[in-house]
């Protein structure tokens, strides 16, 4: 009954408590003959309670809106001032408000009085939060503050009318943890945060300076759909490629579809769809800006036979060196190479046969398919043997092979100051000219390559099939992808790696390759 009176014609009016220290001004301001002004009452046009406490809110901000004008027009300040209880503030009020409603949830909602009324402790539980917020609202109607707004904002997160995202994100990234990995999760907080400020900005509020707390405070039933709908239009405002705008709306899409199957949502994902043409475009811009591609056999003996520490002061040079002959002839990717370590080094007892191999755990595997053990071609055994001493002169149990690539960026991963540092050898190598086009994945688009020429030159072993389990990638036949072996024997992957060196890869590498 905050906030409301009734008339003898039984009619509803939203009633505005005027602070007793403002009687004066405001009857001042109004020009009141008796000198001061205590309230300011408007009707709400209804005999309906119900429809009363819907509309009462928007009556007494007009009520507000109103005072503070003709204060303000008669050179006094408008009723609020600085002063604001500690509970009122947003973060308290949601923690307060989150917390009411696990204790509402967690009581009984059964049983009812004499008279039949409801009457469970769920009931009596919201009975008594009621009351502690009218003495709340009224507290801060006697400060000038808007009472009516409080209460019916935490009213509403109480019995879950309204689902602030702070109410369910961490629940959300604690089921994340366990299915993607910290990359992911990496991406999916900076896709949340960008959110938070789109929200804050279509708001009127500008930038926020911690978009991830605004984004919290947000209920998530609150947002239009056309807000959603100009989301992808205002991310290319600002720059971001499609394929970044995909990624940014499809973790948002993964959120809602979670909150759906949790059922804290109802009715269709307004995210379903809203990628749509962002894959050709992002295309075409691929197509005009160019794709990345292998190394020229030339490029690869420029890059071999360089010297990484000409001409610099810094501890990559070895390194860069190692890392090159090994991508070139494993087909690994970079962070995979980088985070070697000494239980990733197989078959170092020979059983398999004489070819000891690398192997790529779950934690660096890009994908399921990425998870395999590729055997090591002789002429890299030596980087291997060199760096496995050291790591086991360390006296760690699983210290890694390269010490110089520390973790760092999104996800933490060995390889990201790694590509920073290889980038400025590749230019200093090949140019400026080269990039966008060749990086360090381009050695993996050599060994495939490579194994394609060795295949069409005879090597038996150097299959398509065999070439995918080597690299990590699925199968693209049906047939390979359903049906065949998911792993072939050690032998078969050794004679793939010495026949694409033996019949694929140009003499001038191989000879660059050669101590």
């Amino acid at each position: 009954m905050h906030g409301l009176r009734r008339t003898g014609g039984l009619t509803w009016y939203a009633r505005l408590s005027i602070p007793r220290d403002r009687w004066i001004d405001a009857g001042k301001a109004y020009g009141k003959p008796s000198g001061i002004l205590q309230e300011r009452v408007v009707s709400l046009q209804t005999r309906d309670l119900k429809e009363a406490i819907r509309r009462r809110d928007k009556a007494l901000a007009h009520l507000r809106a109103e005072v503070d004008a003709k204060l303000i027009a008669a050179g006094f300040e408008p009723l609020a001032g600085d002063w604001k209880p500690d509970w009122m503030e947003e973060d308290a009020l949601l923690a307060e408000a989150l917390a009411a409603r696990k204790r509402i949830q967690a009581v009984s909602d059964v049983g009812e009085d004499e008279e039949g009324y409801p009457d469970s402790p769920m009931h009596r539980l919201i009975d008594g939060m009621d009351n502690m917020l009218s003495e709340r609202a009224a507290e801060l109607d006697g400060k000038g503050l808007d009472g009516a707004a409080y209460l019916t904002r935490f009213r509403e997160i109480a019995t879950g009318a309204a689902t602030p995202f702070g109410s369910f994100l961490n629940r959300w990234r604690r089921e994340r943890e366990q299915d993607v990995s910290a990359s992911t999760l990496h991406m999916e907080g900076a896709s949340l945060r960008q959110f938070g400020t789109y929200l804050a900005e279509k708001q009127g509020r500008g930038t926020p300076k911690d978009p991830m707390a605004f984004l919290e405070q947000q209920v998530i039933e609150d947002i239009p759909l056309p807000v959603i709908g100009e989301y992808s239009e205002w991310l290319s405002e600002k720059g971001l490629s499609p394929k970044t705008i995909g990624r940014q709306i499809s973790s948002l899409k993964v959120l809602w579809d979670w909150c759906l199957r949790k059922h804290i949502l109802s009715g269709a994902n307004p995210w379903a769809g809203a990628t749509a043409g962002l894959k050709k475009r992002a295309e075409k811009m691929g197509k005009t800006r160019g794709r990345i591609v292998a190394y020229t056999a030339d490029e690869l003996v420029l890059l071999l036979k360089a010297d990484p520490d000409e001409g610099r002061r810094w501890a990559w040079g070895s390194a860069i060196h190692d890392l090159m002959r090994l991508a070139l002839l494993t087909g690994a990717r970079e962070n995979e190479l980088c985070s070697l370590s000494i239980s990733r080094i197989v078959n170092r007892d020979g059983k398999l046969g004489p070819l000891w191999g690398i192997s790529v755990l779950d934690t660096e595997a890009k994908t399921d398919n990425s998870v395999r053990s590729v055997p090591l071609h002789p002429l890299v055994r030596p980087i291997i043997e060199r760096r496995l001493a050291a790591a086991i002169a360390t006296g760690q149990p699983d210290a890694p092979l390269f010490p110089e690539c520390k973790p760092g960026g999104p996800g933490m991963k060995r390889g990201y100051y790694f590509a920073k540092r290889f980038t400025t050898f590749r230019r200093d190598v090949l140019g400026v000219g080269s990039d966008g086009r060749k990086v360090f994945h381009s050695f993996r688009k050599c060994f495939v390559t490579f194994m394609e020429m060795a295949l069409a030159n005879g090597a038996a072993a150097c299959t398509e099939l065999v070439c995918d389990h080597l690299i990590g990638h699925k199968p693209p036949r049906l047939s390979a992808n359903t049906y065949a072996a998911k792993q072939f024997d050690w032998p078969l992957y050794s004679d793939a790696i010495l026949g694409m060196v033996d019949k694929g890869m140009p003499k001038a590498v191989k000879d660059a390759l050669t101590p």
